[in-house]
């Protein structure tokens, strides 16, 4: 309950608690429901603000709030996280790329996302968070059955990329997780260490963490912290040392994972604007980008650069990006019907609005780089690949 205030104190709807809020949010809606199934003349002859603080005044022995007060509490309430709306899906268009690219027998699942341009990326990750709330449930739901008795057994453990998107997507997540009761134990994993740049360290795993509360008993975290990369020749050598050793060991605990995807020529590309600043500051040799488009690079997934026929070979790049997965892993966990998941997130850059088209296209033509189980795009996107496909 809040704090009782005195006549010369100013009311504010950020000092009321949570339980409070979602309460007048909760009932505001119903409100509205009632009204457009007929209701009593009572609220016909009232607008539901009114009706609201009519509701608290009595239930809630509130009687400082008023029907203008009502309003900054929905506002308090989409600060704090609470009202997330959840965009429309276009089914035709799924059907549509399902049959163009000739997916019938493949077990992934296809969203497309109705959204307009400008809250495109936006809406593309809030429908993947959501999605991936709904696999958390369900894998432990299956874990509860077969573990009754082990609740280490028991916890879901989700596997987060790096990038713009990636971030979008936890926000979301940790505000759904926050707001839900029926979130079973869960593990993030760091699948990468990202965030390349040292002006961008909130685009790396590791800061995601952030966004869940410490406090959350029901949430625990395996980070990865190493160069963000490192030789080829290295690699294999890096991979065992003490700090980073676990995570790898760990990555098979992994039941979901969720991670976006970048193209070659596109300027936000981590990858590619990493790679661009190693030329610039003579740490590698300028042709090795001409190389890599040689070889017919489209884009980048876990900062694995492939071409549309296949991943790009190591030899072609001296520094690779550190990460828990290869490309070809990740379509055999795709494939396989062994209870976990990929999330792709393919919605437009977030930053510029650009469409990911030429780098999404193999990953749907080519069956050999088909590394989602769950591919969330959005309208725009969607369409431009059927015209590419003509």
């Amino acid at each position: 309950m809040a704090k009782k205030l005195s006549k010369h104190t100013r009311w504010s709807a950020a000092q009321e608690t949570d339980e409070f809020i979602f309460a007048v949010c909760d009932r505001y809606f119903y409100q509205l429901g009632l009204r457009d199934s007929g209701g009593d003349n009572n609220r016909h002859h009232h607008g539901a603000a009114t009706s609201v603080a009519n509701w608290v005044r009595r239930v809630k022995k509130r009687t400082d709030i008023t029907r203008e007060r009502i309003y900054p509490i929905f506002w308090e309430a989409c600060n704090r996280g609470f009202l997330l709306l959840q965009p429309p899906t276009e089914n035709k268009l799924t059907q549509k790329l399902r049959e163009t690219f000739q997916l019938g027998d493949y077990r992934g699942e296809i969203i497309v996302v109705n959204v307009n341009k400008e809250s495109a990326a936006r809406h593309v990750t809030s429908t993947a968070a959501d999605l991936i709330v709904k696999l958390i449930e369900d894998v432990g739901a299956e874990k509860a059955k077969k573990f009754p008795d082990d609740p280490e057994k028991q916890a879901v453990h989700l596997g987060m990329g790096a990038g713009y998107a990636a971030m979008l997507v936890a926000q979301r997540l940790a505000s759904k997780i926050k707001s839900g009761d029926s979130v079973p134990q869960l593990v993030l994993h760091a699948i990468s260490t990202g965030g390349f740049l040292p002006n961008e360290p909130h685009k790396a795993p590791s800061t995601y963490f952030t966004y869940f509360e410490p406090d959350w008993t029901n949430i625990k975290f395996v980070a990865l912290f190493s160069e963000t990369v490192v030789g080829q020749e290295d690699y294999e050598k890096m991979k065992l040392n003490p700090g980073i050793k676990t995570s790898f060991d760990k990555r098979d605990e992994i039941d979901i994972i969720v991670t976006s995807l970048a193209a070659a020529d596109h300027e936000h590309g981590l990858l590619v604007r990493y790679l661009t600043y190693l030329v610039d500051e003579g740490l590698i040799d300028k042709g090795v980008l001409d190389k890599m488009f040689a070889e017919g690079w489209v884009g980048d997934v876990q900062f694995r650069p492939y071409s549309v026929n296949a991943p790009l070979p190591n030899e072609v790049c001296p520094v690779r990006a550190v990460t828990l997965f290869e490309l070809d892993e990740l379509v055999k966990m795709a494939k396989e019907d062994n209870g976990k998941h990929v999330v792709l997130v393919a919605g437009p850059c977030g930053e510029c609005g650009k469409t990911k088209k030429h780098a999404l296209l193999p990953l749907i033509a080519n069956e050999n780089l088909r590394l989602w189980t769950h591919l969330v795009t959005d309208v725009r996107t969607a369409r431009e690949l059927l015209c590419m496909n003509k």
